[in-house]
């Protein structure tokens, strides 16, 4: 089997010793990558990619300049779904393949997401703060607290994380719709019973919005005012996506305005968001720091399918989930 140097870049614990372990048990035979803590400073990063031809990234955000002189890069593998993070133009323009994890965070997302979307429902964050400031129920109000049955959810984006949030939803006896800009077969659809329509027709029927599309130019910004004044006043939007996919200013004015009712929100632009981002202070938000894909049990599927990608380009062969747009 053909190797070449790997690099890793890390930030600091975000690989801890149980993440390293199971990483270094999926390692194929005869392949010794390179760990670089990103909190080194670029210059350390520089200095490992020049020889390097793959790179896989666990760190957070690759600039160009960090790989602009690696002259051996083959592949560019990110650790989870997104590759917003990374200099994806950059490489394509040079030939270099990029490629994600494909659904290794899937099942991960998709709990988290409908978790967002009962809490938003149930409002049981606030009933948990309630109860530990000794206010049993405190101003409980029976319009505030609301059921997933009989709603309808929009699932922006039909990929493996959007369907499987169809799928979970459905099972709670909700009614799917999707937009999603390639055609799905309805295979894909027939066990969640999803219905495709516009965007304009999602965002103005639901009662539930999910965001589940990569942050390529095309996406960045797609829920903004006009999208936002589409929605029912009664409206829940939920990002589990990436941040940059709606735009937070417009987003806040709506909630102040009372344009959509709720949101709860996973993902930042940028991150970390700014501690006087109004979102992060608002009582109808429920906000968390970009954990929806993290679990233990996912970690392994992601660790093998960026090694299967590292022999596949070593192989003069394409890898899997190779992302073609940024």
């Amino acid at each position: 089997m053909a190797t070449g140097k790997v690099v890793v870049l890390t930030r600091g614990t975000f690989m801890d010793k149980d993440a390293m372990d199971m990483f270094k048990s999926v390692t194929p035979v005869g392949w010794k990558p390179v760990f670089v803590d990103m909190n080194e400073g670029d210059q350390k990063v520089i200095d490992e990619l020049k020889d390097a031809e793959y790179l896989l990234a666990h760190g957070g955000a690759v600039s160009v300049k960090m790989v602009e002189n690696a002259r051996k890069l083959k592949l560019i593998q990110s650790q989870g779904q997104d590759t917003g993070h990374l200099p994806v133009k950059w490489a394509l323009d040079k030939g270099i393949f990029v490629a994600n994890a494909g659904g290794a965070n899937a099942i991960a997302v998709s709990e988290f997401t409908v978790l967002l979307m009962m809490n938003c429902l149930k409002k049981f964050t606030q009933f948990n703060r309630n109860i530990s400031q000794g206010k049993f129920r405190g101003d409980f109000d029976r319009k505030g607290s609301r059921e997933l049955f009989g709603k309808t959810v929009g699932i922006v984006g039909f990929g493996n994380i959007g369907r499987r949030v169809a799928f979970l939803c459905h099972a709670f006896g909700a009614s799917i719709i999707y937009y999603e800009r390639m055609f799905v077969p309805y295979a894909l659809r027939a066990d969640s019973q999803a219905k495709p329509v516009s965007l304009d027709e999602l965002l103005s029927a639901s009662d539930i919005v999910s965001i589940h599309v990569p942050s390529f130019t095309a996406n960045r910004a797609m829920i903004g005012w006009e999208q936002l004044n589409k929605m029912k006043p009664t409206a829940i939007l939920i990002n589990t996506s990436r941040g940059a996919n709606i735009d937070e200013k417009a987003l806040a004015r709506a909630l102040n305005e009372k344009k959509i009712a709720v949101a709860g929100i996973d993902v930042w632009d940028p991150e970390p968001p700014d501690p006087n981002n109004p979102l992060l202070h608002m009582s109808n938000v429920v906000a968390t720091p970009h954990v929806a894909g993290l679990s233990y049990e996912n970690m392994a599927p992601g660790f093998d399918t960026e090694w299967r990608n590292v022999v596949l380009v070593s192989e003069g062969k394409e890898p899997m989930n190779r992302i073609r747009e940024f």
